[in-house]
């Protein structure tokens, strides 16, 4: 028999995987769902000092951080976000990874000059 935590656990798999966010919202196993990063960026006051999963690209290298985009190339905008941690040197372009952390304003003087940054709580994923 199928219980309704069964179909949440499977829906918030299929989003989770297909790369599609629903903000607020985890998973039955408790695993945050993925956000875009645009979806942060662009809102970013609503996700200040929270733990995120985001799905995104590396976009640009700098000296102790990196850019992460939702897509693997283009323009650098301010809406790009700033990730710094453990495991940024591990990234590599036109790869989606899943980068798990801490959301916070300011400590960062990015070179896009988003004003927000995720601290990494672990080593980003690639998702294949």
């Amino acid at each position: 028999m199928i219980t309704r935590l069964d179909v949440a656990a499977r829906l918030s798999l299929a989003l989770l995987l297909a790369g599609i966010a629903l903000p607020g919202v985890a998973n039955a196993a408790n695993v945050p769902i993925a956000h875009k990063i645009g979806s942060v960026t662009w809102h970013a006051a609503r996700f200040v000092n929270q733990d995120l999963a985001l799905s995104g690209y590396l976009l640009l290298r700098a000296d102790g951080y990196v850019l992460f985009s939702d897509e693997p190339s283009g323009a650098i905008s301010a809406h790009d976000l700033p990730v710094t941690g453990h495991g940024i040197d591990t990234v590599v372009p036109n790869v989606r990874y899943i980068i798990s952390g801490h959301f916070v304003h300011g400590g960062l003087v990015a070179s896009n000059g988003n004003p927000y940054h995720l601290e990494l709580t672990a080593v980003p994923t690639q998702v294949h």
